[in-house]
């Protein structure tokens, strides 16, 4: 089951006395989907995040992205108790296309650029079936920067000279998604890693959240909101909010 939501906007003036954009187009696609499988004791969950928004107007010259994201969660799990799991998880997460500071004119990032693997031996708690919370204190990551012109540079946590780099860690994350009413539905996911290698005292931080509200079967809005923290890319909050109405369909 998911969401998949494709917003469109667009503008044009024409001798228009309070100035603004002659033309401006618009559009935004999410695809948020769930496959989960159940056989007695065992349990393989995959989740799928993509999103990807692109944003022209007269001024630009061309389209520019506004939003990007490739994010797989994959896990499998043993039933030892009631409400527990022993689970093996992995998660791939980069983005599709470069991307650009437009206010400077220069890349700042790129397929696998960073782009980041992590493999993950924990214990799952699910209490139901809208909320889980993956508990691991051995967390393999890597953390890949794959764009020939960031090789000679210190990006992304990845030394100069490299193009990928090893972390050990702790790693926890929770995953909460339930229908708020009938038109209404609510999902978030909050992900927390500490690298024993290198820095453990900060955290990185993912927090993503997915508002969707339906007005009939076709139509509907979406509120994303992301929060991230990851020093080794900027010692600064990280946060993207994206508005959008337009097709919405319940997967």
């Amino acid at each position: 089951s998911g969401t998949f939501i494709l917003n469109l906007n667009q503008g044009s003036l024409q001798n228009w006395a309070a100035g603004g954009e002659q033309n401006t187009l618009g559009i935004n696609g999410i695809f948020n989907y769930a496959v989960n499988y159940r056989n007695g004791k065992n349990t393989w969950d995959n989740y799928f995040d993509l999103a990807l928004g692109f944003q022209n107007a007269t001024s630009f010259g061309r389209f520019r992205k506004t939003d990007d994201r490739i994010d797989i969660t994959s896990k499998y799990g043993r039933q030892v108790s009631n409400k527990w799991y022993a689970t093996i998880l992995t998660n791939f997460n980069s983005q599709a296309l470069a991307g650009y500071d437009y206010t400077k004119g220069t890349k700042i990032s790129n397929f696998l650029t960073p782009g980041k693997l992590l493999l993950s031996l924990g214990m799952d708690y699910r209490p139901n079936d809208n909320f889980s919370v993956f508990i691991s204190p051995a967390t393999t990551r890597w953390i890949f920067k794959k764009d020939p012109d960031f090789y000679n540079v210190n990006a992304f946590g990845v030394p100069a000279l490299k193009k990928s780099y090893n972390e050990i860690g702790a790693y926890i994350t929770a995953k909460y998604s339930k229908p708020i009413t009938a038109w209404a539905t609510y999902t978030g996911r909050l992900d927390l890693f500490t690298n024993y290698k290198r820095n453990p005292q900060n955290v990185d931080v993912l927090f993503n959240n997915l508002l969707v509200m339906k007005f009939n079967k076709w139509l509907g809005t979406s509120v994303s909101l992301d929060v991230l923290y990851d020093d080794d890319v900027i010692a600064k909050t990280q946060l993207k909010e994206i508005l959008g109405i337009g097709l919405t369909l319940k997967l």
